[in-house]
């Protein structure tokens, strides 16, 4: 067992949008800070392989994946950009006002709606499909630098967490990759520590204890709820979870230009709980997803396919099992909602000019709701455990659809209190 003397005033479990957005608000109030991250900090490339090895999969039920990145960053190292405002009515109702964090985010962030010069093709020609059904397709703003894109479409320019864990790491902070968290160090009622087991090489790993007045867990939506579990919070997942299960519909096209572009910014929802959207992702990411679905041929077919993506808001369910796996078994009512959202994809798709028309297995896109606001956790996202938080998307509710913009606002929101203690 190595033990590290030092003592932080927080330690920040995971470096996604919310552990980073933490990181990066109390290292510029200049307090000490440790970022400890599963996984590596190598710098992103494009390339399949670079790609294929920062990407997981966490099983959420017979046959039904959700992926998930590990490196510094989280999933934001690959997600598309698109960002959605906070639910503030659904937070307010939980006793926290995310309306100032909201006004500081738009303020510092490059968040605004792209120009059609940076978009995919294969995108613009989806939305004029869908307006012309007579669906209303709304087109969400970005979190891209277009000060960076004067040459046109670069991926460079999207934010990623990654950039607020380099500003905390130049203001002080210290951060720990390879190191995956096994439980929080609790004493008499209150958080002091961690213990991680950090990869030294592929095949050497040591056990480590880090000390600090406070714990921000924000490993994500699958690991913070196995954490806090290890850590004698029994209760998490009583209620189940959610994961949000999606399906891909792709068709072949022809006529669009080659080349890349942002995409995967716009959409419908249909019947409230169904939300249909562009499809049309990088090179790397549809050639990953392809595999996967053992579609090999297609996989080098990126510049003539065109995608819809749907994906269903479902209520809790399933549970988190002693072998720490996650289980849920969809409904005959969520089966029903994908195949209407199917029927809509592909009509969209058909008259766009898309032919050779398939669908993805089932997927998830999102896992939350294991960790609840008023229940596992009050208003300051603390647990029952003293100096105890949680930050990332397993505490969202069910109405969130993109997160990452309402986890850099619970972060904000987080640091604010935190810093009035520390």
């Amino acid at each position: 067992m190595v033990v590290n003397n030092t003592e932080f005033d927080a330690i920040v479990v995971g470096s996604g949008p919310g552990g980073a957005t933490v990181a990066r608000e109390l290292s510029k109030r200049g307090k000490r800070l440790l970022i400890l991250e599963r996984g590596g900090n190598a710098p992103l490339k494009g390339s399949l392989l670079a790609t294929a090895s920062i990407v997981d999969a966490v099983s959420v039920g017979d046959n039904v994946l959700m992926g998930r990145t590990l490196t510094t960053g989280g999933t934001t190292s690959v997600y598309f950009g698109a960002t959605v405002p906070p639910p503030l009515e659904t937070f307010l109702a939980l006793g926290i006002d995310l309306s100032r964090e909201l006004d500081d985010v738009e303020r510092e962030l490059p968040l605004a709606v792209l120009p059609d010069e940076l978009l995919r093709p294969h995108s613009i020609r989806l939305r004029e499909s869908a307006t012309a059904l007579g669906y209303d397709w709304v087109q969400s703003k970005m979190l891209v630098d277009q000060s960076k894109c004067a040459s046109g479409y670069t991926p460079e320019a999207r934010w990623t967490a990654r950039n607020y864990v380099q500003e905390a790491v130049e203001k002080g902070a210290t951060l720990i990759n390879r190191a995956r968290v096994l439980k929080v160090l609790v004493e008499k009622g209150r958080a002091i520590g961690v213990e991680y087991e950090l990869q030294k090489t592929k095949k050497e790993s040591e056990i480590r204890q880090a000390f600090g007045t406070k714990v921000i867990v924000a490993a994500g939506g699958a690991a913070s709820p196995i954490i806090l579990r290890k850590s004698g919070i029994r209760n998490v997942a009583d209620r189940g979870f959610y994961c949000h299960p999606s399906v891909m519909v792709f068709g072949t096209i022809s006529g669009l230009k080659r080349g890349d572009g942002f995409g995967a910014s716009m959409g419908t929802l249909i019947d409230g709980d169904i939300h249909v959207g562009d499809g049309n992702f990088a090179r790397t990411l549809y050639q990953l997803f392809m595999l996967a679905n053992h579609r090999w041929f297609r996989a080098f077919l990126h510049s003539k396919t065109i995608g819809v993506g749907v994906m269903v808001r479902e209520g809790l369910g399933g549970g988190l099992q002693e072998n720490d796996r996650y289980y849920k078994e969809l409904t005959k009512e969520d089966f029903r909602k994908l195949e209407k959202g199917e029927e809509v994809a592909r009509q969209i798709i058909r008259h766009a000019g898309g032919k050779n028309i398939f669908k993805s297995v089932v997927g998830a896109s999102h896992l939350g709701g294991a960790i609840r606001i008023k229940e596992h956790l009050d208003e300051n996202l603390e647990t029952e455990c003293s100096n105890l938080h949680v930050c990332d998307g397993s505490v969202l509710p069910e109405n969130v659809n993109t997160p990452t913009l309402t986890l850099i606002c619970l972060g904000k929101y987080l640091a604010k209190r935190l810093s009035r203690s520390l």
